[in-house]
């Protein structure tokens, strides 16, 4: 039986977690933000729990008992709904008088009851943390309250163990977007970068080892009577979730997590781009920059990738006379060079300061959207649709004519224009009839793979003879041999441009 807990009824909890460099906590501190509160000390000590088989962190729950002085809070909480750019997840908590978990406090929750029967005699202790946490209260207006906490202390799991140093920022009621502008203003002081790794999530990877995997895109799906400014805060939201998801595993080295990370990038820009003629054009323009930027380290790392863990693997067979192990051997120390530079990005006030301020913006608009810079954002989006579709079509539209004549540049540009015609196709697929929305978006795909293919092709040659140039002739013999098989693929692909550009081109219009 597979358990899925029941997320119709759950109380939820809504924070932004930051890691704190040396030194940001006493900058912060100092600061006219936390003048007129007064903060509070606390010592917890946190035992998380689960059974031999890790029933409750399989179907995505987690269940600690933390000691703070002479009491006791039980706490279970889910996994964050993937939406938006602060965790939101369900959070269950019962005082109780023991360190053991007291799992009929569970059976007696409905959204609960059957992972407590799943349970039941079964949990042992997993990891601990141990925090020196202070925390302060700020009413940020007449609606929004804040808990700030920064924590100080440790994560154990069996011999491994792991500092924490992290400023939380925990929305106790009211709106979100006062929360955000919060987190701008204190990531204007001082070099905090934005951390959504969940202790529970450290302490599982202390335990086994392991990172939690890449996370996928989930489609917005938006009704037909959704107002326009909605529509764009729940697309921007998913696309920005995909993006925090896998800032965990990409730091850790996660191809797939990476690869995410870049499409996540490319769907923000596709949104902000869809709705460019309704939108602040300063503010849109300032993010897209920053999103544009970000997307170039990532997409360089991606080409490595592609290259190291892809490409070379299939042309070893057909190239076996070849010095590709050598080849490769240079390129993982370009990819890992890549990486790193995409870690030290994501580690950086720009990203942060970046995707902070687009989720506070589109908040912002959500609530007033004549904010955005348009009025008809008040608008229903059914009513905007066709125009926002027809220009996304043309562009790709525009950058497919002559098909046979296309450089490199402009093909790699008409596959970006279709990737982003299709997320944006499917985002707005509720308003439309979902058999005139698949075929559209097949037309799309097929024209994507090819474009794909000699993309690829391109980056190949383009990698293999830079190993070259950066000093090692001594590959020049492999490179070029792999340049030229990774050539032929791409010649052979593009035999099929033409009639996929003819059926794309011949696609109808149904949003018209």
């Amino acid at each position: 039986m597979t358990l899925r807990p029941n997320r119709t009824v759950d109380p939820r909890e809504v924070e932004l977690k930051f890691h704190l460099p040396p030194g940001s906590r006493a900058a912060l501190e100092v600061s006219p933000v936390f003048a007129a509160s007064k903060p509070e000390q606390h010592h917890l000590e946190s035992t998380y729990f689960d059974t031999p088989d890790s029933v409750l962190d399989r179907i995505g729950l987690t269940l600690r008992v933390r000691r703070c002085g002479g009491t006791r809070t039980q706490t279970v909480k889910s996994q964050a709904n993937g939406r938006g750019v602060a965790s939101n997840r369900g959070e269950w908590e019962w005082p109780i008088d023991q360190d053991a978990p007291d799992v009929g406090r569970l059976a007696q929750t409905p959204a609960l009851a059957a992972a407590a029967a799943a349970v039941q005699g079964k949990l042992e202790p997993i990891f601990v943390t141990d925090v020196r946490r202070t925390t302060r209260l700020l009413h940020l207006d007449e609606d929004t309250v804040v808990e700030v906490a920064f924590d100080e202390g440790g994560i154990v799991a069996g011999m491994a163990r792991e500092p924490v140093s992290e400023l939380e920022l925990e929305l106790k009621g009211g709106p979100v977007g006062p929360m955000y502008r919060l987190a701008a203003q204190l990531q204007a002081l001082a070099p905090l970068w934005i951390s959504p790794e969940s202790k529970s999530a450290r302490g599982w990877r202390l335990r086994t080892g392991q990172t939690v995997g890449a996370r996928f895109a989930r489609t917005s799906r938006l009704t037909p009577g959704i107002q326009a400014a909605a529509g764009f805060h729940e697309m921007l939201g998913g696309t920005l979730g995909h993006l925090m998801g896998n800032i965990g595993p990409t730091l850790s080295g996660d191809s797939e997590a990476l690869r995410q990370m870049r499409i996540a990038v490319r769907e923000s820009r596709a949104v902000l781009q869809l709705f460019e003629r309704h939108l602040d054009a300063a503010a849109a323009g300032r993010f897209m920059d920053g999103l544009r930027r970000f997307g170039r380290s990532a997409g360089a790392a991606r080409d490595w990738d592609v290259f190291c863990l892809e490409t070379l693997p299939a042309a070893m067979p057909d190239l076996s006379a070849e010095r590709l192990e050598d080849l490769n051997a240079a390129a993982e120390v370009e990819r890992q060079f890549a990486h790193e530079a995409v870690a030290d990005a994501l580690r950086g006030r720009d990203f942060t300061a970046m995707v902070v301020g687009l989720a506070a913006w589109a908040e912002a608009g959500a609530r007033a959207p004549s904010s955005f810079g348009d009025p008809r954002m008040g608008e229903r989006l059914g009513t905007l649709a066709p125009s926002l579709l027809d220009r996304a079509a043309g562009r790709a539209m525009q950058r497919g004519r002559h098909a046979s004549r296309l450089s490199v540049v402009q093909r790699h540009s008409l596959r970006k224009s279709l990737k982003k015609l299709c997320f944006d196709v499917q985002s707005l697929a509720g308003l439309y009839r979902a058999r005139a929305v698949k075929a559209y978006c097949v037309r799309c795909e097929a024209l994507e793979e090819i474009l794909g293919v000699t993309n690829d092709a391109a980056a190949t040659k383009r990698l293999a003879l830079s190993l070259v140039t950066v000093g090692r002739p001594d590959l020049a013999k492999p490179a070029g041999a792999l340049a030229l098989w990774s050539g032929r693929r791409g010649r052979d692909a593009l035999q099929g441009l033409k009639p996929a550009l003819n059926a794309f081109r011949a696609a109808p219009t149904f949003w018209s």
